[in-house]
């Protein structure tokens, strides 16, 4: 299933504090059994700091410019912390074969 699923973070990543909301994805991600890719999209602006105007490509995919954002295989894209994780708990992989 790699590559279905792509978690666009900031370069906090996975690595930031718990409550940061790239980490929590990766983590909402990994507990449902979600096999995925990451792409670190944008660097040096963590916590989503002065990034206003600063992520083109990002506003352009999705209407807004705050990460994370996750893209399907599908090409649909969920955009936000909150949305990801509900998404990750109620479609379990199984339910996607």
């Amino acid at each position: 299933m790699t590559g279905e699923l792509t978690l666009l973070t900031c370069s906090l990543d996975d690595g930031g504090p718990k409550f940061h909301p790239c980490r929590r994805c990766h983590e909402a991600l990994r507990e449902a059994g979600h096999a995925y890719e990451t792409d670190v999209v944008d660097r040096n602006r963590p916590m989503g700091l002065l990034t206003k105007g600063n992520r083109p490509t990002l506003k352009e995919m999705t209407g807004q410019e705050k990460l994370p954002v996750l893209r399907r295989s599908d090409g649909e894209l969920i955009a936000g912390s909150k949305n990801i994780i509900e998404w990750a708990k109620s479609n379990p992989p199984a339910a996607q074969a």
